[in-house]
């Protein structure tokens, strides 16, 4: 991501446009000492608008937030590198990520617009 701090990602097509009836889908997030919120969020509306939008992540949380609070960070480095995954059901017709740090500070001496030392969003993955 380099300079990004917030980032929406693209909508994919989620089952609900393609019929299906299980509407079960599965996420895989792959993060590289990564600091920050990460959203998944999907919408049957075909023409969505802001308020459309909903959280498909586990519990119901919102967001979840890098590095997680059991995990712990090795020395020398300051974020998380983890894979997770979860499934959802809902018969969503788009989907989209959204990736936020814009809430962090960056480390001492560096640019406020340096995100590099925040690491990667490697991939977040759909399948249904």
């Amino acid at each position: 991501m380099g300079e990004v701090r917030n980032l929406t990602g693209d909508v994919v097509r989620g089952a609900g446009w393609y019929g299906h009836t299980t509407g079960l889908h599965s996420v895989a997030i792959r993060v590289l000492n990564f600091q920050g919120r990460i959203k998944v969020q999907a919408t049957i509306a075909t023409t969505p608008a802001i308020d459309d939008w909903f959280s498909v992540l586990p519990n119901g949380v919102a967001y979840l937030e890098y590095p997680q609070l059991d995990y712990i960070i090795p020395l020398d480095r300051g974020g998380e590198t983890s894979t997770m995954g979860f499934n959802f059901a809902s018969n969503a017709v788009w989907l989209r990520a959204i990736v936020e740090r814009d809430y962090l500070l960056p480390p001492m001496f560096a640019s406020p617009l340096d995100m590099k030392p925040f690491g990667t969003v490697q991939y977040i993955m759909v399948n249904y």
